[in-house]
């Protein structure tokens, strides 16, 4: 069974990102701590660690291994003593819902530290109401929202030999800065991306020969998360209010637009790489220091 095993909370992206303690009775502490070593169990017994590759989607007994992941300074600092002494995340029921991962902080059977991830999304938070739990023969619900845990792990990283262990990258990336991590887009792809169906861009030849390492990374991001393919252009609009861009559609087609700074903040968006704090609502870059221009 894990040791000392600590629960945490993800909150925030970038510079908004908080790690908040998630209180635990003794016994439920132990029973976590069990079920999470099954869950690590699970997520590495015959698994095979390959290398880190955007375009490719591991087996089921596969999983990508970075071996030099540098993590960010909330996770580097933290330890099962830093996290016993962080602020719980009761005192503020706003953060719960810019929850973006659960993180488990423990030690193996050999003293050595272990930080297990889970994905957390709004779909797992659960309000007052519309959760009911029997008490003395009564149905009652909580005063409160709670949190529901997943049932296996996304992500597992040893501190020690800074290894990150995770199969999907867009959920991992949710929560952990991997964004540093992943290809770029070739001229050619570039263009691709735009002679996408839903994408009418202003000016290709612009966008695909004249642009840098941050844009080219963010339309390989793009072209291999599918969300052209799965959504609309209208539900795509809809969506975008509240992010600081106005997105133009015409013919059922979104327009890419050729300056710099709109064609940043649409990628930023369509790659969910925006984030809104919950208490300033003040627009985040995603795995950033800085606010979103």
């Amino acid at each position: 069974m894990l040791k000392s095993f600590q629960l945490a909370a993800i909150a925030g992206k970038g510079a908004t990102v908080q790690v908040l303690r998630v209180p635990l009775h003794q016994t439920l502490q132990q029973k976590l701590a069990t079920d999470w070593q099954a869950q690590l169990d699970r997520f590495l017994s015959g698994t095979q660690e390959i290398e880190f590759n955007a375009g490719y989607t591991p087996e089921e007994h596969e999983c990508f291994a970075l071996a030099d992941f540098v993590p960010p300074q909330w996770l580097a600092s933290a330890t099962n003593t830093s996290v016993a002494s962080l602020a719980p995340i009761h005192q503020n029921d706003t953060l719960i819902s810019a929850v973006r991962g659960i993180m488990g902080v423990a030690r193996d059977q050999g003293g050595a530290d272990l930080m297990l991830f889970q994905n957390f999304s709004r779909s797992h938070v659960i309000q007052p109401g519309q959760f009911l739990f029997l008490q003395n023969d009564t149905y009652e619900t909580t005063e409160k929202p709670g949190l529901a845990l997943d049932n296996k792990l996304s992500a597992v990283y040893y501190p020690g030999s800074k290894k990150l262990l995770f199969r999907n990258f867009r959920t991992v990336n949710t929560f952990l800065p991997l964004s540093d991590y992943y290809e770029e887009a070739t001229e050619q792809q570039i263009r691709e991306v735009l002679a996408h169906e839903k994408l009418a861009a202003e000016n290709v030849d612009a966008l695909a020969t004249d642009t840098n390492q941050w844009f080219r990374k963010r339309f390989a991001l793009l072209r291999d998360s599918g969300v052209l393919d799965k959504f609309s252009a209208k539900q795509i609009q809809a969506r975008s209010k509240g992010y600081g861009l106005e997105i133009q559609i015409v013919k059922e087609q979104i327009v890419f637009p050729e300056a710099k700074a709109a064609a940043k903040k649409l990628l930023q968006f369509l790659n969910e790489e925006l984030f809104r704090g919950p208490i300033t609502d003040t627009l985040f870059e995603a795995n950033s220091k800085r606010e979103a221009d």
